[in-house]
């Protein structure tokens, strides 16, 4: 993999305090990487200045490493983002994180005890990011609280989730990807379970053959997970994925200047 388009600094609260603007980009180099893509969390404020600093170090940088601004912001509603596209001028890209549920500030959360009422929720979240301004929705499907257990919270089996979302309902949803043009992450959140793994291959199949492209990225919190896609890179082997699947950041900033 020459990118990684999902690396988190110290700004976000699910990162380690390490991974400063020099320590990634230190990790980055390490990793072969020729880009790496700087996607921290809104969870505090000051996203849109924090982006402004990492801008101004980003032109001091005379690594081998070119430095992609980026944000991973929540999918709060239809086309909805935690924060307007238009208030990061800085951003080059954004990811829609449709199914963190468990972040801190987000909304509270009903858990549902039945698969069909997830399986709902899942595809639901995945609709909303359409035209929302995002270019890449990450690490779709994957929710912590459904590969994780949660102390005091029951929910139903992955597996039976999965079983319940109809073929035909994310057929629609791939064709509307592909008309926006969005990408698709490949991370290594998607082979947590084998189920979900095999479950996002067959999709990811059908997404290919819309024109869909995908996004590698690690979701990196510490230095060593850098560039590292683990269990999905073998998913995008598997895939058969070539140079003209994959999506950079170069083509939201093409279709920004085309505008």
């Amino acid at each position: 993999m020459v990118r990684d388009l999902h690396v988190h600094t110290f700004f976000s609260p699910c990162a380690e305090p390490t991974m400063s603007f020099a320590n990634v980009m230190e990790a980055a180099a390490d990793a072969s990487l020729a880009e790496v893509g700087l996607t921290d969390h809104p969870h505090r404020p000051g996203l849109a200045r924090h982006l402004q600093a990492l801008d101004r170090l980003r032109e001091t940088q005379r690594g081998p490493v070119h430095v992609w601004l980026g944000a991973e912001l929540e999918v709060t509603g239809f086309q909805q983002l935690a924060i307007p596209p238009a208030e990061l001028p800085h951003a080059d890209y954004l990811l829609a994180a449709a199914s963190h549920y468990q972040l801190p500030g987000g909304a509270m959360v009903v858990w549902p005890d039945d698969p069909v009422t997830w399986a709902d929720r899942l595809m639901t979240d995945l609709e909303n990011a359409v035209g929302s301004g995002a270019h890449v929705i990450a690490h779709p499907f994957y929710a912590y609280i459904l590969v994780q257990p949660v102390p005091g919270v029951r929910r139903p089996a992955l597996d039976d989730i999965l079983g319940e979302i109809r073929p035909a309902r994310v057929d629609r949803w791939i064709e509307r990807v592909a008309e926006e043009g969005m990408a698709l992450e490949i991370s290594p959140r998607l082979c947590v379970h084998l189920g979900l793994e095999s479950f996002i291959e067959e999709v990811y199949r059908r997404a290919r053959q819309a024109g869909v492209r995908f996004a590698p990225g690690s979701d990196a919190h510490r230095p060593g997970a850098v560039g590292r896609l683990g269990q999905a890179e073998h998913l995008a082997r598997r895939l058969g994925l070539t140079d003209e699947d994959w999506w950079s950041p170069t083509l939201a900033i093409r279709a920004r200047r085309n505008r």
